[in-house]
């Protein structure tokens, strides 16, 4: 009932659910710096990071000129003077040991910062999810935007980790060693970097076209995670439809595809390393040939040469075997930014005079509340789609304290009324008032506040019962939250469950849909607010418990305003105006 008539008009209900799914986006600056901008929590250990990469990369650099003269030295005497050999030894055990111990800095360092950016980066998905519109909603797979908080997030953060491994500690090492390698030859330093250019353009050439396989794979993870939702929450209904078969048979189509997926990805990602190992190794013949007769080298020239192409190979290799990671963060990197630069709900009258004078409290707003509840629309115009309308210029006068019954045919706009009177879509055309006042004046948590909504598909936390009926006001007293349970006709079966209101359902208990309904019916009763929404609560519930909720929506609704979406007839009785909904053809 709560999507009624919004499926037929997905294709233009949000466009962003086109840009999602075009698959030809591509890693922007824009991306990389707003990346940035999440290790903003992590100055110090980015700092802290930076300086030891720095000490690193300077001793990788300098090491191998020190064994490079401490060679030579030894064969100009041609006496192995072990006191010397001892001390210049040594040294050179302490630089690489200085090392090692910077290198461990960088990288726990590393550890700190991507962990935080993971963080941010989730931080900011559960921010901006709270700011989109219904329509998102309404248009998106939760479990595929599930996956944002949890695979994505993990390999963005994989992802920079590795690359914060060696980005700084290479750029100090190859700046450092191209400088050493042009003061000792300059003439071999013109052989060896055109080698080193053969290997950073064939593993970034490579690499760049890993980045669609990456990007597919990560968006079969997010279908399959759709699916398996689907399948957790519709379970019975596949088990009562005997459609066991036709799951598993999609879920293995989907699977295939990721393997197969998974596979070609894996595959294009692994070529770099043996092509740059190739370059590599040809260039160690290169420098071993081409040292002595064209380069004039000594033998401490040639090791210290080979050295410095060790480090400056190094990384690139290290690169190469980490492909896999960077491309799925960068393909990862690429879903999160969809979600994040999608448009959020239009900004409402009085937001910025809010957030410039502090988040108002629950108590400042139930004091603006008024205890009025006259609802007006007035040739009010609105369509999922353009060229289909559900209301057109629809008008209905609702006065204070009256409770109005919507009825019709599914599909026919009964929640889509409601969804209109919550703001969760705005009209195309016409405006809704409340006590006069048009709500688009109106900023959407005032607005909301003063409804109380229970809808068909109960939502209940794997909290306690009290924790649950409380969820809007947590600050409620016991008394008050017995109260409210009381009224819902709910604190007889609360009372007989094995830890009464400590009771955590779905974990320690399964309740009936009726008292699910019932414990939301109390939540609502808990917030005690002006105009009230029964959007078909009875259709689970026995005849019995029907008439408990409607007694208890005929106490909620003495002296407010109240709307009651039903079928059953029983449901609706007594109510001050009856609107039938025609289906719009």
């Amino acid at each position: 009932m709560a999507k009624e008539s919004m499926l037929s008009g997905m294709g233009n209900l949000s466009p962003d659910a086109a840009k999602m799914s075009d698959g030809k986006s591509r890693i922007s600056m824009k991306d990389l710096t707003a990346l940035l901008r999440f290790t903003g929590t992590s100055k110090i250990s980015l700092i802290l990071l930076i300086l030891a990469a720095v000490f690193s990369g300077a001793l990788q650099v300098v090491a191998p000129a020190f064994l490079g003269t401490t060679i030579d030295n030894m064969g100009e005497t041609g006496n192995v003077d072990l006191k010397y050999l001892g001390t210049r030894a040594s040294i050179l055990l302490g630089m690489y040991l200085l090392a090692a111990i910077f290198t461990w800095v960088v990288s726990y360092f590393a550890n700190v910062v991507a962990a935080k950016t993971a963080l941010e980066v989730r931080n900011a998905l559960s921010k901006k999810l709270t700011h989109l519109p219904v329509s998102f909603y309404d248009t998106h797979a939760q479990g595929d935007t599930a996956t944002h908080f949890i695979n994505d997030a993990d390999a963005i953060s994989e992802g920079m980790l590795q690359g914060l491994l060696n980005l700084f500690t290479v750029l100090v090492t190859i700046l450092g060693t191209v400088g050493f390698m042009v003061f000792i030859s300059w003439k071999m330093t013109l052989i060896i970097l055109p080698m080193a250019v053969l290997m950073i353009w064939s593993a970034t050439t490579i690499a760049k076209k890993t980045t669609k396989y990456f990007k597919k794979q990560q968006n079969l993870v997010g279908s399959i995670s759709g699916d398996v939702e689907e399948n957790l929450y519709g379970r019975k209904e596949i088990k009562a439809f005997g459609c066991e078969e036709k799951f598993l048979s999609s879920f293995r189509e989907k699977n295939r595809e990721l393997e197969a997926s998974s596979v070609t990805a894996q595959f294009a990602s692994s070529l770099p390393n043996p092509v740059t190992r190739f370059v590599d190794s040809t260039t160690y013949v290169l420098i071993g040939a081409l040292g002595v007769w064209f380069g004039g080298l000594t033998a401490g020239n040639i090791t210290t040469f080979i050295l410095y192409w060790k480090n400056f190979s190094k990384p690139i290799n290290d690169l190469t075997n980490i492909t896999t990671q960077i491309m799925a963060a960068f393909a990862s990197l690429s879903r999160v930014f969809k979600i994040l630069d999608l448009p959020e709900e239009t900004p409402d009258a009085g937001i910025e005079a809010d957030m410039a004078s502090g988040e108002k409290s629950a108590s400042e707003m139930n004091e603006k509340k008024s205890s009025e509840g006259e609802v007006l629309f007035e040739h009010v115009t609105f369509g999922y789609t353009s060229d289909k309308k559900i209301f057109d210029d629809f008008s209905l006068s609702v006065e204070p304290g009256q409770k109005v019954a919507i009825i019709g045919p599914t599909g026919c706009g009964k929640t889509t009324l409601m969804n209109l009177l919550m703001r969760f879509y705005e009209p195309d055309s016409g405006r809704i008032l409340i006590d006069g006042k048009d709500i688009k004046d109106m900023p959407r948590s005032e607005l909301r506040r003063r409804f109380g909504m229970v809808l068909q598909e109960t939502w209940l936390l794997e909290r306690s019962i009290r924790d649950n009926i409380a969820y809007g006001r947590p600050e409620a007293t016991d008394e008050e939250v017995i109260a409210a349970a009381r009224a819902a006709r709910a604190h007889g079966f609360i009372k007989r469950l094995p830890d009464g209101y400590d009771t955590i359902p779905g974990k320690e208990i399964s309740l009936s849909e009726g008292q699910k309904q019932l414990l939301c019916i109390a939540r609502v009763l808990l917030m005690d607010p002006d105009l009230l929404i029964l959007d078909e609560a009875t259709s689970a519930v026995d005849t019995l418990t029907e008439k408990r909720i409607v007694e208890a929506f005929d106490n909620m609704t003495s002296g407010r305003t109240g709307f009651i979406i039903a079928h059953r007839l029983s449901t609706i009785a007594g109510a001050d105006q009856v609107i039938s909904l025609g289906k719009k053809k």
